[in-house]
């Protein structure tokens, strides 16, 4: 650990000064490296860096906050958890996508800077690194934001001013892979071969494998509860919806999910592939009301269906009272900003042609083809965001160790008790009345 350690406070500091012309003209006087418990991640390690610099004209000193993002356990773990593709597609979204969005947008005249939707990127960088390890690795290295007054949300629950600003800023991001499409579909196509396919299913077989184990164990821990409390199963609708997930796809959720992966060559953008609560920073007018959001974790990123990230995060951090007044109400924030901000890129109306396929009547259809991949992904995660600090600890290491253990198969079906069951069953019954369910 310390050579890896020493690795990023000389190399990794070294690489981030030479590249960035905002650190011209000053030096490295000191670095310190740590680890805060708070920033740990299932599958990374985040160190807080903070580098202490001298103008090397008249001495003055300063200090930069960072963080570095490197990749976790050894090379069976990361292989079980498809790291060689999350943390790579994560980079090229640092190093080629938001860049590229950035030109785009210059280029058309716009206001809107993709890189400012989420921390700056001072580093993103892959390969071998013999003098840090024997085996492939990643580093980003991004501006902590903490000092500018950005701090994650409520644990799960949101209300309706963190909702939008969400909708909003993956509306803005969505609407580039649009707006590239509409302009300079070569330049679109040549993005999206840089992402390496994040499948649940490849050549017939399982991909994901950590995802499968997670989304079979999710399916049964459902069934489990309606099976003992039948009066879950309030309509017909929702009994037939349940059954079919149980006798078509049964243990083999993998498959469902890859369906949801299907390309549309109107709809498919560049995704953030996980959107939830965990995965931005808010900052804040006041104790309780939300201004601004930031992007961060773009490690599940996909060419598919914007549904998938608006179900995700809408079915992850929705309770079932708010979903029943404000879920429309959303879809319609998030596609006031898609068509507000493909007008401004291309300095038109509403009412242009090139808009048409985009309207909200053709994009509510398009979303509720996709929306019930959201529903099945807040079936895996809602359980462990609902759960005390003691069962996080718990799964986590029994994730971390192996996810074929019994450990980790009692805690993802135990986990949260009842009041998680009623909840992940909410999620199914909302998804079943909207007509979601019905693609299977």
């Amino acid at each position: 650990m310390e050579a890896k350690e020493n690795f990023i406070k000389t190399r990794i500091v070294a690489q981030v000064m030479h590249n960035h012309e905002c650190f011209r003209g000053l030096e490295v006087v000191g670095c310190t490296l740590q680890i805060p418990k708070h920033l740990d991640g299932f599958m990374s390690t985040i160190y807080q860096l903070t580098l202490n610099l001298r103008n090397k004209a008249n001495g003055e000193e300063s200090t930069v906050p960072l963080l570095v993002k490197v990749m976790k356990g050894e090379k069976r773990f990361r292989t079980q958890n498809l790291g060689h593709v999350l943390f790579p597609n994560e980079i090229n979204i640092y190093a080629n996508v938001l860049p590229r969005f950035d030109t785009f947008l210059a280029d058309a005249g716009s206001s809107l800077k993709a890189t400012e939707w989420c921390p700056w990127a001072y580093l993103s960088t892959m390969g071998q690194f013999p003098e840090y390890s024997e085996i492939f690795e990643t580093f980003l290295v991004m501006e902590n934001v903490t000092p500018k007054g950005f701090r994650t949300g409520p644990r799960l629950d949101l209300d309706e001013a963190h909702l939008t600003l969400m909708a909003e800023i993956i509306a803005q991001y969505h609407a580039c892979s649009y707006a590239l499409r509409l302009q300079n579909p070569a330049a679109l196509d040549e993005l999206v071969g840089k992402i390496i396919p994040l499948n649940f299913l490849q050549d017939g077989k399982v991909f994901f494998e950590s995802y499968d184990m997670i989304f079979r164990l999710a399916a049964e821990r459902l069934f489990l509860y309606v099976d003992e409390f039948p009066e879950e199963l309030d309509s017909e609708q929702f009994k037939k919806h349940i059954n079919i997930l149980r006798t078509k796809y049964g243990p083999n959720q993998s498959q469902l999910m890859q369906q949801l992966l299907e390309r549309d060559p109107i709809y498919s953008v560049i995704l953030h592939g996980d959107y939830n609560r965990n995965n931005v920073l808010f900052r804040y007018a006041d104790q309780h009301t939300p201004v601004e959001v930031l992007m961060i974790d773009f490690q599940e990123n996909r060419y598919g269906s914007p549904a998938l990230d608006l179900s995700f995060f809408m079915y992850m951090n929705m309770t079932p009272e708010l979903r029943e007044r404000f879920w429309d109400e959303l879809l319609h924030r998030y596609h006031q900003k898609l068509i507000q901000t493909l007008c401004e890129v291309f300095h038109c109306s509403v009412t242009d042609p090139r808009l048409e396929p985009y309207g909200e009547a053709n994009f509510l259809k398009h979303f509720s083809r996709f929306a019930l991949y959201g529903a099945m992904v807040a079936l895996n995660f809602i359980p462990t965001m609902m759960s005390s600090e003691e069962e996080c600890a718990e799964i986590s290491g029994y994730f971390e160790q192996d996810i074929h253990s019994e450990g980790f198969r009692r805690c993802t079906l135990t986990i949260g008790g009842n009041v998680v069951n009623r909840r992940i069953t909410a999620v199914m019954r909302h998804a079943s009345k909207m007509g979601y369910m019905d693609v299977m």
